[in-house]
């Protein structure tokens, strides 16, 4: 089938979060992702330049499929060297993605976002909790959107298994004190010598200025994750600090 003009442009603007929102649409790239996504959201397009590359039964999961030339490709695609397939997925409802879709349960851990930027760090993030059975991550409203391209891409196909609700991230910890929240500070616990049960609040906070006033307040079990020597950078990336967590409470 071929991609009309109008499609075109739509489906080549979902870079843009006000797009997304307005359609309920967002784009995954590379083959590995768009089969992963189609397990857990509804396909609308298929967009590929090659048929014959595709696996048996990935065109079943989808409502339209346009083969396209390789330029057309390029323009429609928000990677510097563009995939030869890309999968147009519907978003899900803030009903199944709200945090209200899913009972907070104090047995489990929740990974909690406040602010964190970089489409980048949270993809990888997506995909860490994932790697660590960790379902749900609560995030605040200042959080960059999941669907965002390359959020979508730093995941690898995570985000189908980890589901992202964004809430208001205090409301949320003072609604739940029976819960203990883990925070990384600087003034915290040594993260290797501490007893750590895995279940609760794990929040981490935004890549310049951490974790925020209002939300720090809060935070039962300050942890420290201390360098190796006195000769060492500024800080932590905040996914690889999260990862570093995570497996520390999960062990």
């Amino acid at each position: 089938m071929k991609l009309s003009k109008i499609k075109h442009t739509l489906y080549g603007n979902l870079g843009i979060v006000k797009m997304r929102r307005r359609h309920g649409l967002f784009t995954a790239e590379g083959l590995k992702s768009v089969a992963d996504l189609s397990r857990h959201f509804e396909g609308v397009a298929l967009i590929h330049t090659n048929a014959e590359e595709l696996p048996a039964g990935l065109t079943d999961c989808f409502v339209d499929v346009y083969e396209v030339t390789e330029a057309e490709m390029r323009s429609l695609s928000n990677l510097t060297t563009p995939s030869p397939v890309m999968g147009v997925f519907r978003m899900p409802s803030e009903e199944q993605t709200g945090v209200g879709a899913a009972a907070i349960d104090p047995e489990k851990l929740y990974v909690v976002l406040d602010g964190v930027r970089d489409p980048g760090n949270l993809g990888t993030i997506i995909r860490t909790c994932h790697w660590f059975g960790v379902k749900d991550i609560l995030a605040s409203y200042d959080t960059v959107d999941c669907f965002n391209p390359k959020t979508i891409q730093a995941t690898m196909g995570s985000l189908g298994a980890v589901r992202v609700s964004y809430c208001d991230v205090r409301e949320l910890i003072t609604s739940h004190r029976d819960m203990e929240v883990y925070g990384t500070l600087l003034e915290g616990d040594n993260i290797f010598e501490t007893s750590l049960a895995p279940r609760g609040f794990l929040i981490m906070g935004n890549e310049g200025t951490g974790i925020s006033a209002g939300v720090r307040e809060l935070i039962t079990r300050p942890l420290n994750i201390p360098p190796a020597t006195a000769d060492h950078g500024e800080s932590l990336n905040v996914a690889v600090a999260t990862a570093i967590a995570l497996a520390l409470i999960v062990r």
